[in-house]
């Protein structure tokens, strides 16, 4: 496989200036504050603006109609600010730092940031999100062999994030060497798949469906069995702020349950908090499908993360010093079923709200 010098001129140049995260909340509280008191007053949680964040979107959804879904499950006196991200290392590089006690992120830089500290510094919570992401070519490509793919440009989101290590693992597991990966955002993807530039685009969604639908490209590959989200915290915020994280927990994991059972009010939630942080109006039509499409679970097997570090050693992303135990990373996942009690009071109550709410996308209730 080729590695370009721009790719690595990127990954050491650019990934420092995505660590100005963007903070949604209108409040400026400061977790520095916070974490030295003894009760935390602010809960800081990353995320990223796509479709495989689903929990996360419609968490803040709600939050804007003075419904807030995990703001349900913690104290009076606690609130949430909500930190956005483009980068998987800028989030944790926030998370290390006490920007952030929480973050929605890819498996790729978790793993990453948990044996570059020698298993110290962050732990995992629960799953969140398996599927939506894959390669895309241009329609009018033909891959008949291995040698079809000599010279191929093929994008992938950003250097170390979690579709470039499964993009780069998957080839090398094809024995393709004669490709070129390029880092590019997914906006920066969609521009240079219309003008075909670019030979094909390993992404998430929307950004697959909008590469197939704006783009006229295809689907060569998709990548269903994967990890494209969890939940992880600091070490340091799970062991201060025990209550606190359980209760985030269950949140996360009843509201998970809500969103399988209630797709259409979903999409209409995700729809408006996409268009808030994004200024781009992605169709009901596509959110929907793609919620579908996706595998909302949050039980991880450790054998499962276990494959994704291997991966990373066998493509030289992690050296082989530091295919450490899982163990420590494990160590905080609670192991108890959320109440279905609660899961089904919480799904209840808020189908009876969202249906005096009238939905911005026009889906029927």
């Amino acid at each position: 496989m080729k590695f370009l010098l721009f790719d690595l001129l990127f990954y050491f140049f650019t990934i420092p200036f995505y660590a100005q995260e963007i903070k949604t909340s209108p409040k400026d509280s400061k977790p520095t504050s916070t974490k030295d008191s003894k009760q935390i007053n602010t809960l800081h949680i990353g995320f990223f603006p796509n479709l495989t964040h689903p929990q996360a979107l419609v968490a803040q959804a709600l939050t804007r109609k003075g419904e807030g879904w995990f703001e349900r499950y913690l104290p009076n006196n606690v609130s949430i600010q909500w930190h956005r991200f483009y980068a998987g290392p800028s989030a944790m590089e926030s998370l290390i730092t006490g920007t952030i006690d929480l973050s929605y992120v890819g498996p790729s830089p978790a793993i990453n940031l948990y044996t570059r500290t020698s298993g110290n510094d962050i732990r995992l919570l629960s799953g969140a999100v398996k599927g939506g992401s894959g390669l895309v070519l241009q329609n009018d490509i033909s891959i008949n062999t291995s040698q079809d793919w000599k010279d191929r440009k093929i994008a992938t989101p950003q250097f170390g994030n979690t579709q470039d290590i499964a993009c780069r693992n998957w080839f090398a597991k094809q024995s393709i060497k004669d490709i070129i990966l390029l880092p590019a955002s997914n906006p920066d993807q969609l521009m240079l798949f219309k003008r075909k530039q670019i030979d094909g685009a390993w992404t998430i969604e929307p950004w697959l469906s909008r590469l197939i639908n704006e783009g006229n490209g295809k689907l060569f590959f998709s990548d269903d069995t994967q990890w494209t989200t969890i939940l992880v915290c600091s070490q340091a915020f799970c062991h201060k702020y025990n209550p606190i994280k359980k209760a985030i927990v269950e949140a996360h994991e009843a509201l998970t349950v809500w969103i399988k059972n209630n797709i259409k009010e979903a999409a209409d939630l995700i729809h408006a908090e996409l268009k808030t942080q994004t200024h781009l109006d992605f169709s009901c039509e596509l959110i929907e499908a793609t919620l579908k499409k996706l595998q909302l679970c949050t039980t991880v097997p450790q054998n499962e993360i276990q494959l994704w570090l291997d991966d990373a050693v066998n493509i030289g992303f992690i050296k082989p010093e530091k295919n450490i135990s899982l163990d420590k990373f494990f160590s905080e996942v609670l192991h108890e079923e959320v109440s279905p009690k609660s899961q089904e009071k919480q799904a209840l109550k808020l189908s009876e709200e969202s249906t005096k709410k009238s939905s911005s996308c026009g889906l029927s209730r």
